[in-house]
């Protein structure tokens, strides 16, 4: 039980040069979009600064509500996702991960009525003082409701990786 425990607590990223080279690479703007072709404005995708079990492995991991937005997180290389087979699947860790999503960068729901702080004021459905406040979310703050996806990603080129041997996708390689 520990080992399982150890791939899925994530530890702070710290001064970890593999983590801070990725940062640079990863938070770029991006053009991605949801339906078609300019339905959703430029982001930088935003890198988890917490790393689980050995952190060679890859994941795109965003809400149903900020869909086409997401988080970079460096998982276990153990780590399923779907069609893969033998470790822990993070479908099973997905609260989990949300969780630590919103304690690393905020959550954009009131905690009382669950209005989105993402939308204007004038919308929200509570007069609390979180909800009546000037504050909208801004990205990367996580909007949870609803649900969650994920995918393994690949490395960029910048990294030295090899093929990941029980799924998809590529592991950074060890030195």
């Amino acid at each position: 039980m520990t080992e399982i425990m150890d791939r899925i607590e994530g530890r702070a990223a710290g001064d970890d040069p593999v983590h801070a080279a990725l940062k640079k690479v990863v938070e770029r703007r991006n053009k991605s979009y949801l339906w078609v072709p300019g339905d959703t404005p430029p982001f930088k995708p935003a890198l988890m600064p917490l790393i689980y079990g050995d952190g060679r492995a890859l994941f795109s991991f965003g809400t149903i509500n900020q869909r086409p937005r997401y988080w970079v997180i460096r998982g276990d290389s153990r780590w399923e996702c779907g069609i893969d087979v033998g470790g822990v699947d993070i479908a099973e860790i997905s609260d989990e991960l949300l969780t630590d999503l919103e304690d690393q960068f905020g959550s954009g729901r009131c905690c009382y009525s669950g209005s989105s702080l993402f939308w204007p004021k004038r919308d929200r459905s509570c007069d609390c003082e979180e909800c009546s406040d000037s504050l909208i979310a801004k990205w990367p703050m996580v909007d949870g409701c609803g649900g969650c996806h994920w995918s393994r990603m690949d490395w960029p080129k910048e990294f030295a990786t090899v093929p990941n041997p029980v799924g998809h996708g590529n592991l950074l390689a060890i030195n």
